[in-house]
């Protein structure tokens, strides 16, 4: 088998640290979804644990979107909180349900987080919590990743090197040619009664 050529060998591990340095920034931008209040699921009080990701302890970024709306009423007060533990105010905001209702987005620690939503009556709200967990620890999957496609790459070739010691060789080797019709040689010690070219062909009888 013909060897790859240095610069191909090079190509390819380049578009390989690229390719999957590319997929993980992808997993590590997407923001998982975190439903708090729909129309005709309203409460108060919403409770969200955030855990840590992989051990890691920092701060995970977040973003809060709510929209109020309304076909009873054309103006009530209104109040949006998260709170952590329930205790320490993290963002808070309050207006009127004609008011544009800002985005919040910033980042939350882990732990546990009550969102407190203030409504009258005939208001709907809708709100939805979105975190990307893997935000915080992307610069350490991109080295983690990088790292661990090298050290594939190395041992896969230390097992076919390996390998490749361990079998034996096979060395071509020619079959002796049989031949079907072969004369024995005639050994005369074997014989006592054997001639020889110098012995007359007249012999007495044995008797």
């Amino acid at each position: 088998m013909e060897q790859r050529p240095v610069w191909q060998t090079m190509l390819l591990w380049v578009v390989a640290i690229v390719l999957i340095n590319v997929i993980w920034m992808n997993v590590a931008g997407q923001s998982a979804p975190n439903e708090i209040n729909a129309e005709g699921k309203f409460q108060p009080h919403r409770e969200v644990n955030i855990s840590p990701v992989l051990g890691s302890t920092a701060s995970i970024p977040a973003t809060l979107e709510t929209t109020f709306s309304s076909i009873a009423v054309n103006q009530a007060n209104l109040s949006i909180a998260i709170k952590k533990d329930n205790v320490t105010t993290v963002y808070s905001w309050s207006g009127q349900l004609t008011d544009n209702v800002p985005v919040w987005t910033g980042e939350l620690e882990p732990g546990r987080y009550v969102i407190e939503t203030t409504i009258e009556e005939g208001v709907m709200v809708t709100q939805e919590l979105q975190l990307q967990p893997f935000a915080p620890i992307q610069n350490v999957g991109h080295v983690a990743l990088t790292l661990l496609l090298v050290a594939l790459a190395w041992g896969e070739q230390g097992v076919r090197t390996l390998i490749a010691r361990r079998t034996p060789s096979k060395q071509a080797t020619s079959p002796a040619e049989k031949v079907p019709f072969k004369a024995s040689k005639f050994d005369q010690e074997d014989d006592p009664l054997a001639w020889s070219d110098t012995d007359s062909p007249w012999r007495e009888p044995l008797r």
